[in-house]
């Protein structure tokens, strides 16, 4: 399966990320066994927690989204065919359905709207993204530009950011597209080499590589998107760290 792979994340090594996977692999199976007794439980009315087992039911969901999310990007990192990372989207989707709310999980969607546009998938799915962004009636400038791009009657229009540290400049960059191309691609360019990271400082991940116990790779998967909906060159990004440049060119052989 991984053979002949080029690092995309040199950071770690392929080692580390095969070992990182099977871990991950093996967590993902526990919670899914533990689901589907959940499950089996609430159809026979037993009760296995002192809490309900709707409320374990959605705690068990979220942490098998983190599982499979950490392992797709992991993958990504280490050089995996990115058509053989559709249908582990598919996945994604599948799991945070009914499982997302915006308090403490904007970038699990800011992820996930940008993934979606980068590997152009079903609209099914862009669908059932913009319904859970209705249901937590978040307007927020990113999450409308994305959606609004494969989902044209999309009627949220904030110009507001709701995380500024450090997605303020994506506004900056989606006014000047109107009047530069190559201004556009600039501020992009700037963003992901001064501003991205750094403005994940507090984040979990950040600078995890330096530990050699656990890292998926580090992504500016927003900026990929914002490419590909403002329809830019990014030739010039093309083996930048952060940029996910192979993602947003995956189909350009298949064509």
């Amino acid at each position: 399966m991984l053979k002949n792979m080029v690092l995309r994340d040199n950071l770690f090594t392929e080692k580390q990320y095969l070992d990182q996977l099977t871990k991950y692999s093996r967590r993902c199976r526990q919670l899914e066994n533990s689901i589907d007794e959940l499950l089996k439980a609430e159809s026979e009315h037993v009760q296995l927690y002192s809490v309900s087992n709707k409320q374990v039911l959605h705690n068990k969901y979220n942490t098998l989204f983190s599982c499979k999310l950490n392992s797709f990007v992991t993958k990504y990192s280490m050089g995996e065919d990115v058509v053989k990372l559709r249908s582990d989207y598919d996945d994604l989707v599948k799991i945070l359905k009914d499982n997302w709310t915006i308090t403490g999980g904007y970038v699990q969607m800011l992820w996930m709207l940008s993934i979606g546009i980068m590997l152009d998938t079903d609209i099914s799915n862009i669908l059932i993204l913009s319904d859970m962004i209705n249901d937590e009636r978040v307007d927020d400038f990113i999450y409308n530009i994305f959606v609004k791009y494969r989902l044209s009657n999309w009627e949220r229009n904030s110009s507001t950011i709701l995380f500024p540290i450090p997605y303020q400049s994506i506004l900056s960059i989606f006014i000047s597209s109107k009047k530069s191309h190559l201004l556009a691609i600039d501020k992009i360019e700037k963003y992901i080499k001064k501003e991205w990271y750094r403005g994940h400082s507090d984040c979990s991940w950040y600078n995890d590589h330096k530990y050699g116990i656990v890292h998926n790779g580090y992504w500016s998967f927003e900026s990929g998107a914002l490419v590909k909906v403002l329809g830019l060159d990014d030739s010039n990004l093309k083996g930048q760290p952060y940029y996910p440049y192979d993602m947003v060119h995956w189909a350009d052989g298949q064509k």
